[in-house]
């Protein structure tokens, strides 16, 4: 029976992986539509424009924290103990290179200054987020989909 659990359980875990997964491509092409919809002076002087994408980031970079985590309970790495070592541990881990691990540093804090607005946000830097975003969030989603 315990090898049938098991089974079950790893098998609901890729499901889960998976979903996220396809989520997160989704939240992507959400990112990518909004780039081309809003310039920065559009996006600066739209209240909605500033409150979508700042939503549309925060859920991005949660799904790929969701995502790492996943993974490292599933794999029984290290366990982090701040949203931005999972980005740490996914390279030592091999899931990806140190470099894409640099890049996404910081995204963990950033999400939840989003999330929680701890001090004003300075949606100049949301856009620019946004902008240099998109080509890491891409990579991330194509290193992860590669593991699982």
């Amino acid at each position: 029976m315990l090898c049938v659990t098991s089974y079950m359980f790893f098998m609901t875990a890729k499901y889960n992986i998976t979903i996220h997964h396809s989520h997160l491509k989704e939240s992507i092409k959400k990112l990518e539509r909004y780039k081309k919809m809003f310039s920065r002076k559009t996006f600066l002087s739209d209240e909605v424009a500033m409150d979508a994408i700042r939503k549309a980031l925060e859920e991005t970079i949660e799904i790929m924290l969701t995502i790492g985590n996943m993974i490292i309970a599933d794999n029984n790495f290290k366990k982090p103990e701040r949203n931005d070592d999972i980005f740490d541990i996914l390279a030592n881990e091999k899931i990806y290179s140190r470099n894409l691990a640099e890049k996404l540093w910081g995204a963990g804090g950033f999400r939840n200054i989003l999330a929680h607005q701890y001090i004003e946000i300075n949606f100049d830097l949301v856009y620019d987020y946004l902008e240099q975003g998109i080509p890491v969030f891409k990579e991330y989603a194509k290193r992860v989909a590669k593991f699982i």
